[in-house]
């Protein structure tokens, strides 16, 4: 053993290690590449200085007794980031995210766990999922899955069925008699409260528990989810399914307080001063009225009252023939669940089939169900009976003028009007959060001019005292995979504002292997491998060849979704999506193009070229200019 001083402080380490090693075992983790084949004789990151030697490699040299050794300094910085540059260069470097994971707002490694899926080994994939997202079985039934509309399998087919692979993942790590859950750091003693129990709060409670920290999550309602118990239908989430994942979220110590509202059980000054720290993640579960002549009339209800009435009490009460005004994904649940009550229900949208913001898929889920629909159409008054009850809305036909705010083209009145009876009406055109709790505090949070809160928006800290704020809170309504990213990025937010050590994410795009590849595939290659297939073909008879040709296909076509038949739905709110296969998950898996790096987001490149501030432009305009 020798004596060497490494960055200040002195250790005895092993003289036949190098000092890259013996750093290492040291606690001092030195930049290196040099254990990865491909950066093996050109890394140079491990560049440290020694005294009267200068800069040398970490890895060439042993330790001697009274060495002095710098690790970090900004001329060691500045060789690194340098290198960096040099590596990323090279032709043959891949430091690519996959444009999947570049879409899901909460940087799920979309890539690695479709890797671990394909080879059987569902605990590795749940391991990656959980990393950013604790909610699979939740997610995996009700995510719009922004992933899969930038799949570059659509180039070739269709996209991966990226949400149903999280689901199957989740399913099998349920079934196991202990669910995957992370190990928890040692208590800090640091205490958290987190108001409302959606995804975004229990999300943010279910990291910071992981860290170590006691968290207490308050919740106006009876239980647990927030909107994905109050606003997604059994059908579509079963609330089983929900309160076992919240069960396993609540592992590491977490605990939920129900029934207990902000501005009226407790004061969020009164939590500033309690806790370390506050998280407002109180959600948008208030109805936007849609007021027009009769739209008070009783059989009127809004959306979101009508969906939480479903899960509560059911003292709403339908008629035969039920209209829903809207075109967002809580209409269609509207929609879905009348039908699913005996009403012949019709929606009612404004503008086009296309410019709907609801998911295509359960547009099409509706429209197979049963539901009608009502295009370039306006309520304009809701007409009463004799005892004051809605029984037709008179309806107005709308044009199409130009893109307004959203991009979308605006709905234009034309003075056409015609009579429809309908004896029940769900308005469900939006939502908004009760900001009321606020109205008696001395704490000035700053709020936008569409009342939602301004926060900080990498830490989620809202710039007064401890206090954060995250999901529909600071967004307005939006959906639940971006309260859950919200939810960890206030975590980790949280954590450093406590000097923690919560792991960092690496999603910076260092090279753009999907752009510089995407030119290669070509939508017809399709259609000419299917009647390859269909050519080679064989079997006994003609229903035989079918069966194989439909084989063979299912490893190459994305994978249908079992699901209840019509029959099976009618009248009944059991869930649609049944599951996929062991065999289908593995097949569907093994379509993935492996679009980014094969590391995902463990690529140590990716990691040291964001710790060093490398310009990602000089690689990403450099690769679009070459694809071009």
């Amino acid at each position: 053993m020798v004596t060497i001083n490494i960055d200040g402080n002195s250790f005895q380490v092993d003289k036949n290690q190098n000092v890259l090693e013996a750093a290492k075992q040291c606690g001092i983790e030195i930049p290196s590449l040099c254990d990865i084949d491909t950066f093996t004789y050109e890394c140079a990151l491990c560049d440290v200085e020694i005294a009267g030697k200068g800069i040398v490699k970490a890895c060439k040299v042993k330790p001697t007794d009274g060495m002095v050794v710098t690790t970090s300094s900004q001329l060691l910085s500045n060789i690194r980031k340098c290198n960096l540059e040099r590596i990323l260069q090279r032709a043959n470097t891949n430091c690519s995210v996959p444009p999947c994971q570049i879409a899901c707002p909460a940087n799920v490694d979309i890539q690695s766990y479709l890797y671990f899926i394909a080879n059987n080994e569902h605990l590795k994939a749940i391991e990656v999922i959980k990393k950013t997202l604790p909610m699979p079985l939740s997610i995996g039934r009700v995510c719009p899955a922004f992933c899969e509309a930038k799949c570059q399998r659509n180039l070739v087919d269709e996209p991966l069925a990226i949400r149903q692979l999280k689901r199957y993942a989740a399913d099998i790590d349920l079934e196991k008699l202990n669910s995957y859950t992370p190990i928890k750091k040692d208590d800090n003693g640091k205490r958290i409260a987190i108001v409302g129990a959606g995804p975004g709060g229990l999300s943010c409670g279910y990291f910071l528990s992981n860290e170590g920290y006691n968290v207490t999550v308050y919740e106006a309602m009876p239980q647990a989810g927030g909107w994905l118990r109050y606003g997604i239908p059994e059908y579509r989430l079963p609330k089983d399914i929900l309160d076992k994942e919240i069960d396993i979220m609540c592992r590491n110590g977490m605990s939920i307080e129900t029934n207990k509202k902000l501005g009226e059980d407790f004061t969020l000054s009164s939590l500033s001063e309690e806790f370390d720290a506050v998280c407002l993640a109180i959600g948008a579960s208030q109805a936007s009225e849609m007021k027009y002549t009769g739209s008070d009339l009783a059989g009127c209800y809004l959306g979101v009252d009508f969906l939480k009435d479903q899960t509560l009490d059911k003292q709403y009460t339908i008629g035969k023939k039920v209209a829903v005004i809207g075109g967002g994904n809580t209409a269609i649940d509207c929609a879905r669940s009348a039908l699913r009550l005996g009403a012949d229900t019709t929606l009612i949208y404004r503008r086009t089939r296309d410019e709907m913001p609801a998911e295509t898929y359960e547009i099409e889920e509706a429209e197979h169900e049963g539901v009608k629909f009502h295009f370039l159409t306006n309520p304009a008054e809701n007409i009463a009976d004799d005892n004051g009850h809605v029984c037709q809305i008179k309806l107005e036909k709308m044009a199409l003028g130009e893109p307004d705010a959203s991009g979308r083209c605006s709905p234009k009145a034309t003075g056409e009007y015609f009579v429809e009876d309908f004896d029940t009406v769900i308005a469900a055109v939006s939502q908004k959060t009760d900001t009321s709790f606020i109205a008696n505090e001395d704490i000035e949070l700053s709020f936008s001019r569409w009342n939602t809160i301004n926060v900080d928006e990498t830490t989620m800290h809202s710039g007064v005292k401890n206090i954060f704020a995250i999901g529909d809170f600071r967004r307005g309504p939006a959906t639940a995979i971006e309260a859950i990213a919200d939810g960890r990025k206030a975590a980790k937010g949280i954590d450093e504002f406590f000097g923690g050590t919560m792991e960092k994410l690496y999603t910076e795009s260092f090279r753009s292997r999907n752009v510089e590849r995407s030119h290669l595939i070509q939508p017809e290659h399709i259609e000419k491998l299917k009647r390859v297939m269909a050519s080679i073909a064989t079997g006994d008879n003609a229903k035989q060849t079918e069966e194989m040709l439909n084989h063979a296909l299912a490893k190459v076509l994305r994978a249908k979704m079992p699901e209840l038949t019509l029959a099976q739905r009618h009248l009944s709110f059991n869930e649609v999506e049944t599951g996929l296969s062991q065999q289908a998950a593995i097949d569907e898996a093994k379509r993935c193009l492996s679009c980014g790096c094969d590391e995902g987001n463990d690529c140590k490149l990716r990691q040291y070229a964001t710790d060093y501030k490398v310009d990602r432009k000089l690689f990403i305009n450099r690769a679009v200019h070459l694809a071009n």
